[in-house]
């Protein structure tokens, strides 16, 4: 869901501004769809996660503008999505209205909802009840869906004081869950749930028809992974991050499971996300609906027997998601772009916006 837009450029760059670093993605069009150009990526260590990049858009801006060099990146516009940690986003039910008495309905539910003042939020809406069931319904419709999504004026700020430093145009800003939906659920109209494990957070998405009903931030991501090696294993926290992705370290892999090691995190994980689905289920829009699988991306998805420990523990179909599925690219590549397409997920979700214009 954009929150503004400028302009349709034939190649685009998709940067996704986190906590553990910076992902660039850059797709081009090629015969009506989507291809990889480049991308590029910079990891901060496990310590320097507490503070944002955002805070520092002359020193971000100088990342990026590295990482665009050694990329050989040729797209100037960008798409960059809000985290979903950061903004409000909720499914509204409100009185069918002419299109200005639309919105003062929905700014009207908004000011309820939302703690701050409206005067230092951006707004976005989208209407879910279809045409088709407007005109079905004809006059007997009192009420149609909406989802409502709201964003931080100086949040969105901060994004643009970033690449206008880095001299580069913001095309759109939306927000992360659109981006992972558009890159891990393409046109799958099924109701499935994505985890998107980060560095210091995971999201958790109930997504039905494409739309995110249900999205929740849990303050637990794979830097909590690190740190609960580090101190099992006595070793510093880069070294155990370097251990994390190698079963080896940590002995044989329990079948179904994870290392011990990791277990008291994860277990915190299933937890949250075993709640949201209650949460999901007591939905209106949910009734009837159950969740038929997961998808799980990020890079703290990457740590072995995650997916496995996840889906017997939330007894569900647990997968990794591919982002590069919907995309062209090399076949040579492969072997490369499955072992980090977890951590590319959103960026890639971002640089193909444009294209589904």
């Amino acid at each position: 869901m954009a929150l503004f837009n400028i302009g349709k450029p034939k190649a685009f760059l998709g940067v996704d501004i986190g906590t553990a670093g910076v992902k660039l993605v850059q797709l081009q069009e090629e015969h009506g769809r989507a291809k990889l150009h480049t991308y590029a990526y910079t990891e901060r260590g496990p310590n320097e996660t507490a503070t944002s990049l955002l805070d520092t858009p002359e020193l971000t801006a100088g990342i990026l503008k590295t990482m665009m060099k050694k990329a050989k990146t040729t797209a100037t516009k960008v798409v960059t999505g809000l985290p979903i940690s950061a903004i409000f986003s909720s499914v509204l039910s409100v009185p069918k209205l002419a299109d200005k008495e639309q919105r003062g309905a929905i700014e009207v539910q908004a000011r309820k909802l939302i703690s701050v003042p409206l005067e230092e939020m951006i707004l976005d809406h989208k209407i879910l009840t279809t045409p088709e069931e407007i005109k079905a319904a004809g006059d007997k419709l009192k009420n149609i869906k909406v989802l409502l999504t709201a964003a931080p004026k100086s949040l969105v700020k901060k994004y643009m004081d970033v690449f206008k430093a880095a001299g580069l145009e913001l095309a759109s800003l939306e927000t992360e869950a659109f981006a992972l939906i558009r890159a891990l659920v393409g046109k799958d109209k099924s109701t499935l749930m994505i985890i998107d494990v980060g560095a210091l957070r995971t999201s958790v998405l109930v997504v039905m028809d494409g739309i995110p009903y249900l999205s929740r931030s849990i303050e637990v991501g794979g830097v909590r992974f690190t740190k609960a090696a580090a101190v099992a294993l006595g070793v510093t926290d880069e070294r155990a991050e370097s251990m994390k992705g190698d079963i080896r370290s940590f002995g044989a892999l329990p079948e179904g499971g994870i290392p011990k090691v990791f277990e008291p995190v994860a277990v915190q994980i299933a937890n949250e996300i075993a709640f949201s689905l209650k949460l999901f289920a007591g939905l209106e829009e949910a009734q009837g609906k159950t969740v038929e699988k997961v998808i799980l991306t990020g890079g703290g998805s990457l740590l072995p027997g995650l997916d496995a420990y996840l889906g017997q523990k939330l007894q569900l179909r647990v997968f990794r998601g591919d982002p590069w599925a919907r995309v062209l690219y090399p076949e040579d590549a492969r072997p490369l772009l499955d072992d980090i397409g977890p951590r590319y997920s959103v960026a890639v979700g971002l640089a193909m916006r444009e294209f589904e214009k």
